[in-house]
């Protein structure tokens, strides 16, 4: 009973090969993200590899040169030259304003064996046994990268890589060196480094579906046709028309795939969504689950597409919230209360500023609050009181003002923001501690 049922497994896996061998295909391109979290780096100084060994020096710059090479060709960063950032050390200052991170490698480890193998063979034109013996040299390279963010020092990774190169020559002294192989073995291990730091695009494919049904077997060809042609708007809407005349599955599920097809992944999992509430399919289910998981891939990419600075973004999204408090014909005072990182918080409340001017909102010169500050004696140095905003508020002829300070730092810094109603002296809003108030 175990060799039938083995057999039938067997021809099983086999026919289905055989149906998707035999199905028509669509090949999409699908961005990704990469294996490191680099999200919101923009400048970037790949650091000289360091080696825990001094032998392992010329490995190290080979491996450095490759990284350098790669990361380069991915045209997504902008390279900071590495001997800014080491100078800028060396004088013990900050490199926050130089860069976003530092790309760092360590070689690990470099091994060697060396073997010799004898052999013979008969020369097929005089039949003479030829004696011979073969050198081989293996090398095996093992070494980590990752990032440091500049502005708290913190890890992005490590990735840690392992690889191995030979070389095998009748000549003992024709054999690749250590320093050779070992270069070659880097060069394999890193040929994927744009994927670990930026977003990449690939290949992928989608199946169109049969259907069983052979009443509907000219419909679907027609469509088919339509596909084959190259003329996708065509073919979709001949199988959102099976769907809506026949409840046809596999039309439309091959819809979909079209939607996709278009560059229009959202409507196809609108649309997948619809026919598996009126179907139940668990075909239909499995591809709503498969577009919602490419949305997802989607959505992660489109942040990386997002080259604003983190100052710009949390301005923006600062505005965006602001907004929804703020009456109408509103005179607004953006205050800078921060009693840290003065010039990070004039930088985002210059970008705040813009933004609320292009939306129409009144918002008063600082000229103007200085002049009421000097009139008055009064010193704005942070932490101040709702009571003196109110105060000087009122003096402005400002109706709400935006107290602007930050919290934290290095890596959960955030912004820290408040809106108080200056004729009410109430708080209208107040910052959260999401991830959209990063900085």
């Amino acid at each position: 009973m175990r060799k039938i049922s083995n057999v039938c497994l067997v021809l099983a896996v086999l026919a289905v090969l055989a149906m998707t061998s035999c199905a028509t295909s669509i090949q999409l391109q699908a961005q990704r993200t990469p294996t490191l979290d680099t999200l919101g780096i923009q400048r970037i100084a790949i650091m000289p590899f360091e080696a825990s060994n001094s032998s392992y020096r010329n490995a190290a710059q080979h491996a450095t040169q490759t990284a350098t090479s790669r990361i380069q060709a991915t045209n997504h960063f902008t390279l900071v030259n590495p001997q800014t950032i080491i100078d800028a050390r060396n004088r013990r200052e900050s490199i926050e304003n130089l860069v976003d991170a530092t790309f760092n490698g360590q070689i690990t480890r470099i091994g060697e064996q060396t073997s010799q193998y004898n052999g013979s063979y008969k020369d097929p034109r005089t039949g003479v046994m030829i004696s011979y013996t073969n050198y081989t040299r293996e090398v095996q390279v093992e070494f980590n990268v990752f990032l440091t963010r500049a502005r708290d020092g913190s890890m992005i990774g490590p990735i840690t890589k392992s690889g191995r190169s030979s070389d095998t020559q009748r000549d003992r002294n024709a054999v690749a060196s250590i320093e050779t192989l070992a270069a070659r073995a880097i060069d394999y291990q890193l040929r994927n480094l744009d994927r670990d730091v930026a977003p990449y695009t690939i290949r992928i494919y989608r199946y169109l579906e049969s259907e069983s049904n052979k009443a509907l077997k000219p419909q679907m060809e027609g469509a088919m046709a339509h596909v084959k042609g190259g003329n996708y708007v065509a073919a979709r809407q001949a199988y959102l028309t099976i769907w809506q005349s026949f409840q046809s599955v596999p039309a439309a599920i091959n819809a979909s795939i079209l939607f996709e097809a278009t560059g229009e992944t959202r409507n196809a999992e609108i649309f997948m969504q619809q026919v598996y509430t009126a179907s139940g399919s668990p075909k239909a289910k499995t591809t709503l689950d498969r577009l919602q998981r490419e949305l997802a891939e989607q959505a992660g990419v489109e942040k990386f597409e997002d080259t604003r600075s983190p100052a710009e973004k949390v301005a923006f999204f600062a505005v965006d919230e602001i907004k929804k408090v703020l009456p109408s014909g509103v005179k607004l005072w953006i205050q800078n209360n921060a009693t840290s990182d003065q010039s990070l918080v004039n930088t985002v409340i210059d970008n705040m500023t813009s933004v609320m001017l292009g939306s129409g909102i009144t918002v008063l010169e600082r000229q103007m609050i200085d002049l009421v500050l000097k009139e008055q004696n009064f010193q704005m140095s942070g932490n101040v009181s709702d009571s003196d905003f109110v105060s000087i508020g009122n003096l402005a002829g400002a109706r709400s003002v935006v107290a602007v300070s930050i919290t934290g730092s290095g890596a959960v810094r955030r912004l820290q923001v408040k809106v108080l109603d200056i004729s009410q002296g109430t708080i209208l809003m107040q910052s959260g501690t999401g991830s959209d108030w990063e900085l």
